[in-house]
């Protein structure tokens, strides 16, 4: 999976254009995007229904993107 990839997932989870425009791979998802409770919970929805993969996104402080474009690709399907 790539950064790209996971800004894609989050315009459709309803995150807004403007907020994505300067995302890199060390923006963090909460702390940087503001993802609310509702907001992760749908990504992790997301990420199951469309990747096959199951992440917590509650098990550490904040993922970067990064940390989880790369925690996906090496998660087994």
């Amino acid at each position: 999976m790539s950064v790209d990839v996971l800004k894609q997932l989050l315009l459709d989870i309803g995150i807004a254009e403007q907020t994505l425009t300067e995302v890199e791979p060390g923006t963090r998802l909460r702390a940087d995007l503001g993802l609310s409770s509702v907001e992760t919970t749908d990504l992790e929805i997301q990420l199951r229904e469309r990747f096959g993969v199951r992440i917590n996104l509650w098990d550490k402080a904040d993922y970067t993107m990064e940390q989880l474009a790369v925690g996906i690709r090496e998660m087994p399907r």
